[in-house]
């Protein structure tokens, strides 16, 4: 009988531990993330922010904040600290640039600005805001400049050069204490490749109008630190679509029905001089796709981060114009666009032979 009571106790204690086992397998496993943010489908967007799941980041995590990282280096190093010996660890040697009073490779941005800062040498640039998506990343900027300058003789030449202090990049700065200063607004474009900056790209504007000022220290989403928005890439990744679709839609295509459901009815308007509302929104642009019917939107880069994305684009009133280099940034809430803000600067004619701005 104490055999069989002895046996039986084993086995009551084997089914509460294997049980307890059973228990504790249930739990969900931890959640993952894509490897990409690319989105072929038509996901409507829900523009939500979630907090990220504690531990190693994904590659493409940890990638998008190297990228911040290198690009934020390059400004406290070289661009604001002055130091041009540490350019190698920054700019790849066959960099490309699209800034028209610049040239490409890396001798050439050293040589620009060795320029800069012995005319300036208290120039700085005021990071308001990054945002990064696969190997590009946004910044946002400003700094006081003193006017705006006008095309030399000899664009070649080194006077050339110098005289590009307020459109030439974005940290080109003249003193602050000027009684003619004003402010530039810049977005700053940077293509990273074998951790390096190959490629870049800006739109800058100064204006003097705050109903015109271009202002996303207001996004609540937009770190000048170099970190990612605590946003799942799914999310990222289907903001990044929806705009897309809706750029190409409305502004490629000229169809402005899509507003109706893409566009908070109550969306909020920023630097572009349009009133807050879908209606008004839309009646600007049938009054202007209306005289300008032969006008084209070139999309060149798109970058999204948490509930915000950016849209770099080229448009011409028609082939002839050279245009406007646009920088559209939209805020996604509950799969429409709840809010805009543009940034444009008219295309000048490059000052270089080789230098396009797209």
């Amino acid at each position: 009988m104490m055999k069989k009571y002895s046996l039986l106790l084993a086995s009551l204690m084997l089914v509460t531990v294997l049980s307890a086992c059973t228990g504790n397998s249930s739990q969900p496993p931890a959640t993952t993330t894509p490897d990409t943010t690319e989105n072929s489908g038509n996901t409507a967007p829900g523009g939500e922010t979630t907090t990220p799941a504690q531990g190693t980041p994904t590659a493409e995590e940890a990638k998008i904040t190297a990228n911040k990282q290198l690009v934020l280096g390059l400004y406290n190093d070289v661009l604001n600290g002055h130091q041009l010996d540490k350019v190698t660890q920054y700019v790849a040697e066959n960099y490309t640039e699209h800034n028209p009073y610049m040239q490409s490779g890396r001798e050439q941005f050293s040589t620009f600005y060795e320029d800069i800062f012995k005319r300036y040498p208290d120039y700085k640039a005021n990071i308001t805001g990054m945002i990064g998506q696969g190997d590009l990343v946004a910044v946002f900027s400003n700094v006081p400049v003193e006017a705006t300058p006008t095309k030399p003789s000899d664009s070649t030449s080194a006077e050339a050069s110098s005289e590009t202090s307020t459109d030439a990049a974005s940290t080109t700065t003249t003193s602050s204490t000027s009684s003619n200063a004003k402010t530039a607004l810049y977005v700053d474009i940077y293509r990273i490749s074998d951790n390096q900056i190959a490629e870049h790209w800006n739109v800058q504007q100064s204006t003097d109008d705050p109903a015109k000022a271009f202002t996303p220290d207001k996004l609540p989403t937009l770190s000048a630190k170099a970190e990612l928005a605590a946003t799942d890439r799914a999310t990222v990744a289907a903001n990044a679509s929806f705009v897309d679709n809706f750029f190409n839609t409305f502004f490629v295509q000229h169809n402005t029905d899509i507003a109706n459901e893409a566009v908070s009815e109550n969306v909020e308007q920023y630097g572009s001089g349009i009133q807050n509302g879908r209606s008004a929104l839309v009646s600007h642009y049938l009054t202007e796709f209306r005289a300008n019917t032969d006008s084209k939107a070139t999309l060149v880069n798109t970058i999204a981060e948490g509930n915000l994305v950016l849209v770099h684009s080229h448009m011409q009133n028609n082939t002839n114009d050279r245009g406007q280099a646009v920088i559209q940034l939209f805020r996604v809430d509950n799969g429409q666009i709840a809010a805009m803000w543009t940034l444009s600067q008219p295309v000048p004619e490059s000052w270089y032979k080789d230098t396009v701005m797209f």
